[in-house]
C-alpha cells in the first residue's frame, strides 16, 4: 500500500472514530459513501477492505478508556459487562452520545457518570436487549448506592417541620408529613446483586447456573455516620419506603404503598411505617401551612 493510499485510509478511520454517524453510513451503504470520496480506484478498494466492525469496536475501546474514572463506584457493573463480552460493544454504541456530551461542554465527573448510567440502563431495559442475567440488577444496586452516598456527602438540608411522633392514625386522614432520614432509596430486583458480585469475585465460573432470586434492598444513608447501609427488606416494607416522597402526608404514603402492592393490608402498611419511624429511617413532622 502506497503512502498516499495509506494516508487516505488513515484519514477515513480517523473520521470514523470522531463521527460514529459516518461510520454507520459507511458500514450500511459503503458504495454510496465511497463514491463521494475524492480518491482513485486503488484507494477506494483499500478503504472498502477495512473491517468496519473492528473500527467500531476500537472506537468503543477509546470511549471505555475515557471512562476509566467511572469504575471506582461501579466495579461489579464493569466486571459483569466484561464477563458477558459486552463491554466494547456497549461503549461503541454509546460513542455518539459520549462525543455529543463532550462537544456541548466539559461535563463534570457526575454528569458523565449519569449520562452513561442512563444509557446503559435504557439499553438493558430495551425489549430487544440481549440477555445478561443480573447485569441490570448489579447496575441498579451500584447506582443507588452511589446516589445515596453522593446525597450523604452533599448533606442536603432536610425538610423543616415540628417533630410529630406517635402512631400512624387509621381512623382519619393523617396529614403529618413523612420525610426520609437522611437518604433512603429502595430497589426491587430480580437477581440478588450481592450474590452476583460474590460469584464474580470467584472469576465468574459460578455465574453459568445463576438463577433469578427476587430481593428488595433499602439503601439508607446517614449524615451523622457518613456511610450507607444496605438492608434487605420484605415487599411490604419496600412498598412503604418507596412511597416516601419527602413531604408527602402519611395517608398519601399509605395510598401510594397500596398502589405499589395492592395485596397488602393497609393496617400492616401503617405498622411498617410506624416501625420505620421508630428505627429512624423516616420521621413524622408537622409542616407549617403557608400563609396567603
Amino acid at each position: 500500500m502506497s503512502a498516499v493510499v495509506n494516508a487516505a485510509v488513515s484519514s477515513v478511520v480517523a473520521r470514523c472514530l470522531l463521527d460514529p454517524g459516518y461510520l454507520d453510513r459507511l458500514t450500511q451503504s459503503p458504495d454510496d459513501e465511497l463514491a463521494e470520496l475524492p480518491v482513485d480506484a486503488e484507494t477506494r478498494v483499500a478503504i472498502a477492505g477495512l473491517d468496519f466492525e473492528r473500527v467500531r469496536l476500537f472506537a468503543g475501546f477509546i470511549s471505555k478508556v475515557q471512562h476509566n474514572d467511572l469504575w471506582d463506584n461501579f466495579p461489579g457493573t464493569r466486571a459483569l459487562l466484561k464477563y458477558c463480552g459486552a463491554e466494547l460493544a456497549t461503549f461503541a454504541d454509546y460513542r455518539a452520545q459520549h462525543l455529543e456530551l463532550g462537544r456541548a461542554a466539559k461535563p463534570s465527573r457526575a454528569a458523565k457518570t449519569l449520562a452513561f448510567l442512563d444509557f446503559l440502563e435504557s439499553r438493558l431495559r430495551s425489549p430487544d436487549a440481549p440477555e445478561y442475567p443480573g447485569l441490570l440488577d448489579v447496575l441498579t444496586h451500584e447506582r443507588l448506592h452511589w446516589e445515596v452516598t453522593e446525597s450523604v456527602l452533599e448533606r442536603r438540608l432536610p425538610i423543616q417541620g415540628r417533630p410529630a411522633p406517635g402512631p400512624v392514625r387509621m381512623d382519619t386522614a393523617d396529614r403529618r408529613a413523612v420525610v426520609a432520614w437522611d437518604a433512603v432509596r429502595v430497589a426491587v430486583l430480580s437477581y440478588d446483586p450481592l450474590e452476583v458480585k460474590a460469584r464474580l469475585r470467584n472469576g465468574g465460573q459460578a455465574l453459568s447456573d445463576l438463577s433469578p432470586k427476587a430481593v428488595c434492598l433499602c439503601y439508607w444513608g446517614r449524615h451523622s455516620l457518613g456511610r450507607v447501609s444496605v438492608l434487605t427488606v420484605d415487599p411490604p416494607t419496600a412498598a412503604v419506603l418507596a412511597a416516601v416522597d419527602d413531604g408527602r402526608p402519611v395517608h398519601e404514603v399509605l395510598d401510594a404503598s397500596q398502589t405499589l402492592l395492592p395485596e397488602a393490608d393497609r393496617s400492616d402498611l401503617a405498622r411498617i411505617l410506624d416501625a420505620a419511624a421508630q428505627q429512624g429511617l423516616v420521621r413524622l413532622i408537622d409542616v407549617p401551612t403557608p400563609v396567603g
